[in-house]
């Protein structure tokens, strides 16, 4: 079906999003995630980008294997990776209006090489990965995402590592709790809850969410 403006005259403008990978698994989980913004949308229009290095013999793809490949090869590469997130996304949600990907490999600054992107296709939403750390670690893994949400010129969507929390790792046990302290840190007392109402099938009458 395609998406029709609200007049009905015209197509609607698919919804534009970049994704940026690195091929670290949260460069795929940002693959993912734009993948679930596209599903949500009457009409999108996804675009993948890997920035790598330049060699004098190739590209240097970022990720845990380095290897210098020629463009052709790097393109192939990095088309294989997308293949498989997006057959693992569609095996768990077949609803994807998308009818391709465009997919671009390219080398330079990444966040310039990003940006740029956006700005060509007129971007609704940027999603990217950050590792959320501080100092050195930052400078190296985080300054991408930093340099894209301070100059992006759409919405930016972050997905960082859950095992991170304000550049410092969460320990994996919980220390003991003080008298009276509530288990969702940094909160110390239990949240008030406010219901949704849902309308009962077959009537007008409102009736509360259980």
């Amino acid at each position: 079906m395609t998406a029709t403006s609200n007049n009905g005259s015209q197509p609607a403008r698919p919804y534009h999003i970049v994704a940026a990978c690195d091929f670290s698994p949260l460069g795929e989980r940002a693959v993912q995630e734009a993948l679930r913004c596209c599903s949500e949308q009457g009409a999108a229009a996804l675009h993948v980008i890997t920035v790598g290095a330049q060699s004098g013999a190739g590209v240097v793809l970022p990720g845990p294997e380095v290897r210098i490949r020629g463009q052709e090869e790097a393109q192939e590469h990095a088309r294989t990776r997308l293949e498989a997130l997006l057959s693992e996304f569609t095996a768990q949600q077949p609803r994807l209006p998308l009818e391709k990907i465009a997919m671009y490999v390219t080398t330079g600054t990444p966040s310039d090489s990003i940006l740029s992107l956006a700005a060509a296709v007129d971007a609704d939403l940027i999603v990217l990965g950050t590792h959320g750390r501080q100092g050195l670690e930052r400078i190296l893994l985080g300054s991408v995402a930093e340099e894209v949400v301070r100059r992006a010129p759409c919405t930016v969507l972050v997905i960082r590592p859950r095992d991170f929390l304000a550049g410092e790792k969460v320990p994996e046990i919980q220390p003991p709790l003080r008298a009276g302290e509530h288990p969702l840190l940094p909160f110390r007392t239990p949240p008030t809850y406010h219901y949704v109402h849902r309308m009962n099938r077959g009537s007008n009458r409102m009736m509360p969410s259980l």
